[in-house]
């Protein structure tokens, strides 16, 4: 943890695309229009070019102004000596690993928060459990239990509540989990109810002890109706437009793929459409939530001009 805390620490500075800082301490969480990624791991890197959704690391998305990060933690075992081997957490995106783990993801954002205290992050996470080796769902709901409690410093926690402002976020990190890990969040907050369907669902909920807000949840990843992914995230973005009240939330998703895995072929056919909503929206898209995207910062990746660079 040491040695990753230093070599992240090297790459974090200060300043650069602070853009919350700026903001007032009381506007809510809700209100926001914040840029995230689809799966942000793969970004450093995958041996299956097929699982790749980011061509920049987790360092250069931030870098860029990326506050969201969609994290996928899986496990394997990991040598520690003879004949001795451990669980570890690492970031997946199905089957395939990441070229980082899920220590050295975290340690990265927080480097980039202790080096920019008027800043915050959240991140939305899964069990990503497609592993035939390591998909047991208790093991891993111990290994981030222990984790968020133990070895997540403390200053970076969170206590969710529904009325979260920008004031009580700086210098946090703010972790929604998908997996209820443990019969009460540790710090952050648990969300149910998300939905792949082509619609949407504006029945979500995110949730700990001390309250619940409703989720707005957009994420028709699997993409076999190029016209209707659009019109569900130009929907979504009136919906958080429609819908600043504290209690409510907006997860939203320009990121999916077309074909068979073709994440590069749907970026290039929505982000271009959605930047000139947003720029010409007449005040509809005033607030888009989190708006989750694929290949942020290349205007190209592969043979695809994919605008990444255009719409955060």
């Amino acid at each position: 943890g040491t040695v990753c805390t230093l070599r992240f620490d090297s790459f974090a500075v200060a300043a650069g695309n602070n853009w919350i800082t700026p903001l007032s301490d009381d506007t809510y969480l809700s209100q926001l229009s914040i840029p995230g990624t689809h799966d942000a791991g793969t970004g450093n890197g995958v041996s299956i070019s097929a699982a790749k959704t980011q061509d920049l690391t987790l360092q250069q998305q931030w870098d860029m102004g990326i506050r969201v990060f969609d994290l996928r933690p899986g496990y394997k075992k990991v040598s520690k000596g003879w004949f001795k081997y451990v669980n570890e957490l690492h970031i997946y995106h199905g089957i395939v690993a990441t070229k980082i783990s899920w220590d050295e993801a975290i340690d990265c954002l927080t480097a980039n928060l202790k080096a920019n205290p008027g800043e915050f992050a959240v991140i939305v996470m899964r069990f990503e459990n497609d592993s035939p080796l390591y998909n047991n769902a208790d093991t891993w709901n111990s290994l981030m239990n222990s984790y968020l409690t133990s070895e997540l410093p403390a200053q970076y926690k969170v206590d969710f509540r529904p009325n979260l402002t920008v004031g009580d976020m700086r210098g946090k990190l703010l972790v929604l989990s998908r997996n209820a890990y443990a019969s009460a969040p540790v710090t952050g907050a648990f969300i149910s109810g998300w939905s792949h369907g082509e619609n949407g669902s504006t029945g979500g909920s995110i949730y700990s002890n001390a309250g619940t807000v409703t989720l707005q949840i957009q994420d028709y990843y699997d993409v076999d109706n190029t016209s209707q992914k659009l019109t569900a995230i130009n929907s979504f973005m009136e919906l958080a437009s429609a819908n600043k009240a504290a209690n409510v939330w907006t997860i939203n998703h320009a990121s999916g793929y077309t074909d068979t895995s073709n994440y590069r072929k749907n970026a290039s056919n929505n982000h271009p459409a959605v930047y000139r909503s947003i720029i010409a929206g007449n005040g509809k898209a005033a607030c888009t939530g989190m708006l989750m995207m694929d290949f942020v910062g290349n205007r190209k990746s592969g043979s695809y001009t994919v605008y990444g660079d255009l719409l955060p």
